[in-house]
């Protein structure tokens, strides 16, 4: 492995933007490693080395921190050194810590601004799921930017999945879409379309267009307003509709959610 950390990372200067272990006598910069493979052709390396380099030089409160190595195109594997963050969402819901109204607000907000500064430059995560979202010391942040993803078909919406698994500049609605997924799993405790066996079948149903039991008329009388509406606007960001009808951008959602929670500080 040669020169895994960039030029731009030097401890001294960015420990206030790590996650940090105060002790008595030392500070500890907690950083995590992660192998991605090589991309086989000359255009995936190319878009995947502009991606790790834009995540290098990004710096977003709600986003990990990412330090890359050199890219050495004779190397195997590209390890990539991030940012430690905090308990993922997905867990915090399945040990039944993270689940309710009473977190939606917040949620929303936080994931909404990553999202904003994502697409900011150039970027869209794709596969955004309570498992991509981490949470410590109150703050929410999104991982796992550092490749193109196709998405997770639980949380995918009928316009992404009709192109799957094609990137899209239209993956940009698709990320506030999967989150309306995450905000319903976070006010229910259950993951959409838990009620199926298999990903091939929530797949199917979701290019047919089939909305999660979690989101059926039915359920939806047991919700309160706020949570209604909010998640009614994430999902409409990507319907298949008049391509006339201007959709929802990030920042009008994040209004929406400020709006909805005023008395919250978000």
């Amino acid at each position: 492995m040669s020169n895994i950390l960039s030029p731009s990372m030097r401890v001294g200067q960015q420990l206030s933007e790590c996650a940090m272990l105060e002790g008595a006598h030392s500070t500890v910069v907690l950083l995590a490693v992660k192998c991605l493979k090589r991309p086989r052709t000359e255009l995936q390396r190319t878009r995947m080395t502009a991606r790790l380099l834009t995540l290098e030089k990004l710096r977003h409160p709600h986003i990990v921190r990412y330090y890359i190595n050199s890219l050495d195109s004779n190397e195997v594997a590209i390890t990539v050194i991030m940012e430690a963050w905090g308990v993922s969402v997905s867990s915090l819901i399945a040990n039944k810590e993270h689940r309710g109204k009473e977190h939606v607000a917040m949620f929303a907000a936080q994931v909404l601004r990553a999202i904003i500064g994502l697409h900011s430059v150039g970027i869209a995560h794709g596969d955004i799921k309570p498992g991509n979202i981490l949470l410590g010391r109150d703050v929410y942040k999104l991982c796992d930017v550092d490749e193109e993803a196709t998405g997770t078909a639980y949380y995918m919406s009928q316009a992404r999945a009709r192109r799957h698994p094609c990137p899209s500049h239209e993956d940009t609605f698709s990320d506030t879409f999967a989150l309306g997924m995450c905000v319903l799993e976070v006010l229910t405790g259950r993951q959409p379309y838990c009620e199926l066996d298999s990903q091939c079948v929530v797949f199917a149903r979701v290019c047919a267009g089939q909305p999660p039991r979690s989101w059926s008329a039915q359920s939806r009388d047991a919700y309160d307003q706020c949570s209604d509406c909010l998640i009614s606007a994430l999902i409409a960001s990507d319907e298949i509709a008049d391509p006339q009808v201007a959709r929802a951008s990030p920042s009008e959602l994040l209004a929406l959610v400020q709006l909805l929670y005023s008395n919250n500080d978000l």
